[in-house]
């Protein structure tokens, strides 16, 4: 795929790299590409500014302020986070750290016995072991990455524990202690009448 006429040299030079990097045959949505080429031009004319020039510049008045380029890394890393799988190699992909989550669920796997030899769980067993891995991820990634998780991932692992019956969400039957013949006591034995305030 040959980079548009209208890019400038820098852009251009950046689309040949990054997709001489890429399996042959790779299926590429041509505008997007070019986006992130943009994208990643922007960043590393933004981190040569910064590397010669500092974080702190003088102005035209000769104040110091904060180097323009310093806003521009920021916001072409968030950029290039979020675009840079899309044209990553395939063998780029994070590599899994074994955790506590992923761990303690590796195990409880194995002690399930309901599931040995039952191919048509394969899926959601790994689909569950990934949930405790991105549990995992979050916890090393701070708070707010564990908080985010909080409302997704973490009720998402809990329910795939459940459905497949293992026991980091499974908690342990408890024996419902039987009642003896002893006089209840006056709260025990109170009623809550419907109607009445």
């Amino acid at each position: 795929m040959e980079a548009p006429e209208h890019l400038s040299d820098d852009v251009r030079e950046i689309w040949d790299e990054v997709l001489d990097r890429m399996p042959a045959g790779r299926k590429v949505d041509a505008t997007r590409f070019e986006v992130y080429c943009e994208q990643l031009s922007a960043f590393r004319v933004a981190a040569k500014d910064v590397r010669e020039n500092g974080v702190r510049i003088e102005d035209a008045t000769g104040r110091t302020i904060r180097n323009p380029s310093v806003d521009t890394l920021r916001d072409m890393t968030k950029q290039l986070n979020v675009w840079g799988a899309e044209f990553s190699p395939p063998n780029s992909a994070p590599k899994r750290r074994r955790g506590t989550m992923y761990d303690a669920t590796a195990k409880a796997v194995k002690a399930a016995k309901h599931l040995e030899g039952r191919d048509e769980f394969a899926g959601a067993v790994e689909a569950v072991k990934t949930l405790a891995w991105l549990i995992d991820e979050a916890q090393r990634s701070g708070l707010h990455s564990l908080q985010s998780a909080a409302y997704g991932t973490i009720p998402s692992y809990l329910k795939g524990c459940a459905a497949l019956q293992i026991t980091p969400a499974t908690p342990p039957s408890v024996e419902q202690p039987t009642k003896t013949n002893k006089k209840s006591s006056r709260a025990s034995s109170m009623r809550v009448i419907k109607g009445t305030a």
